[in-house]
């Protein structure tokens, strides 16, 4: 049991299945030999690679009844095919480059981003700077967390995996894009730092039963 700050930072997220994990862990490992100091570190208990939905500060009190919606919406959902099409890039806000796995945006997952979206609008609380975070965590992980509502959701939603800092080849050894997967989990997750998926709060199958809670 981790005790949580009164405002958290939370990301509900899809996670992918284990070959999927590990391809992203092995590419972050690629970006850290380059750059050991990159600051993201995956693997599959403590920064697990994740598909973001809907990230935003909540107050501690509202994560219950945060959790019932997300599991309400999550057993009306099948499992969701993906696909990974490519590597992207993008500059974050401190000036470097961070590589991801780009995600075409089925109708589906719109759809289910949307949908948490709005019924998880009413519990965005005021944001409370890095104590929000699992961790320590640098002003610009505020940022990146404010600036989701803002610049990433409804017809702006890009849905991806966060690789890493520094520039991954757009040819990677051993994976031939398109890689297509089924996405059977979602989960409602504590943001570390760099907004990485540190703790898992709460799991849910999509289309199966009820919430196991992680806290």
């Amino acid at each position: 049991m981790h005790e949580l700050p009164d405002t958290v930072a939370i990301d509900v997220v899809l996670l992918p299945p284990g070959p999927i994990m590990d391809m992203a862990i092995g590419a972050n490992r690629t970006l850290l030999a380059g750059n050991p100091d990159g600051g993201i570190r995956l693997d599959g208990e403590n920064c697990l690679p994740h598909i973001s939905v809907a990230m935003f500060p909540a107050r501690r009190g509202d994560i219950p009844e945060i959790t019932a919606k997300v599991d309400r919406i999550a057993r009306q959902c099948s499992p969701m095919t993906m696909t990974i099409d490519a590597v992207a890039k993008h500059r974050s806000s401190t000036g470097g480059t961070v590589s991801t796995f780009h995600i075409l945006r089925a109708e589906i997952l719109q759809l289910f981003h949307k949908t948490v979206m709005n019924a998880l609008k009413p519990y965005q609380a005021p944001p409370a700077g890095p104590p929000m975070f699992a961790g320590e965590a640098p002003a610009s992980s505020v940022d990146c967390l404010l600036r989701f509502p803002k610049t990433s959701v409804y017809e702006r939603y890009s849905p991806h995996i966060t690789l890493g800092f520094g520039d991954l080849p757009e040819l990677i050894p051993g994976i031939d894009f398109p890689v297509r997967f089924e996405a059977t989990r979602a989960a409602v997750c504590h943001l570390g730092s760099h907004c990485t998926c540190r703790r898992l709060l709460a799991e849910f199958g999509l289309g199966t039963g009820g919430p196991t809670t992680r806290r």
